[in-house]
């Protein structure tokens, strides 16, 4: 395999596959956008022998279904009857007398009756086939599920990994390799879309502003905000990143202290678990938050 970073993990993959010491269940685990799918499709592919194939007869893809709601897209639970077609899959003679294999990618959305289901199939996994999960929070699955298989955990990547994927001749390389966060799928969606850096722009300004509006624009902000809850916990996710970088001293997109930076992260971040993870009104713990800038 040729993707870039978490190179140790692509090699010991590669090592599985020639010394033929593969086992039948792998869990891929870590944050978004680290590439931990297409490493499982491309093992998978090699796993199969069907990499030349626009379709592969021996590998199934179990993934959850999108929802939408006023613009807003969320994955849906991936439901026992997924897994009942895994098992009718594996039940099948393979093509080719390879290896057939499943991926289930955000493997976190099994509901219980699946992940019962898939834990049987693991427990006794037909002869020559393989599952493997694709997860960013091994916590959200049945530890019986984890237990029963070999776990890779993907971590960040480097600058200096990033930077390997990109031509020097860009100009904006540093630019695009701070919003990255140390992940190959943000750095794709940066270089194939111009609006998605610009995005990033824009909530820079944002930011920036906050430390000098009057009151009564931090409250209209504070409700344009709470209006979409996922967008306003990915925007506090990137406020935290910027804020951090002031306190490393790596970019002077806004101008305050580090201490400064540190307190209003600590201010972020406990809004942010209010918000996620309690009944509390996000406008007001938004309002809060920005009133203190």
């Amino acid at each position: 395999m040729k993707i870039k970073g978490n190179r140790k993990i692509v090699s010991s993959l590669n090592r599985a596959i020639e010394k033929k010491s593969l086992v039948q269940s792998y869990l891929f685990c870590g944050p978004q956008a680290l590439g931990k799918f297409l490493i499982a499709k491309e093992f998978a592919e090699r796993v199969t022998g069907w990499q030349d194939e626009v379709v592969n007869p021996n590998l199934l893809i179990i993934e959850p279904e999108l929802e939408e709601n006023d613009g807003v897209f969320r994955e849906k639970e991936i439901k026992l009857e997924a897994i009942k077609r895994l098992q009718r899959e594996f039940s099948l003679t393979s093509f080719s007398k390879n290896y057939r294999v499943a991926i289930i990618r955000s493997a976190e959305k099994l509901n219980l009756s699946a992940q019962n289901a898939l834990l049987k199939i693991l427990e006794e996994p037909p002869e020559n086939t393989m599952i493997i999960l694709v997860v960013e929070n091994e916590k959200k699955i049945l530890p019986t599920l984890v237990s029963r298989c070999q776990i890779k955990r993907f971590n960040l990547l480097s600058e200096e990994e990033l930077a390997e994927t990109l031509d020097t001749t860009l100009l904006n390389r540093e630019e695009l390799i701070f919003w990255s966060f140390g992940r190959p799928g943000f750095l794709e969606n940066f270089l194939h879309s111009k609006t998605k850096l610009e995005e990033r722009r824009e909530i820079v300004k944002e930011l920036q502003s906050l430390f000098s509006m009057d009151g009564n624009e931090k409250l209209l902000l504070a409700e344009s905000l709470s209006k979409n809850i996922p967008a306003l916990l990915e925007k506090l996710d990137i406020w935290v990143v910027i804020l951090r970088s002031v306190i490393l001293n790596k970019n002077f997109f806004v101008a305050i202290s580090p201490l400064k930076a540190l307190g209003i992260i600590e201010k972020v971040e406990e809004s942010k678990q209010l918000i996620a993870n309690t009944n509390s009104n996000a406008r007001l713990v938004v309002e809060n938050l920005i009133l203190g800038f």
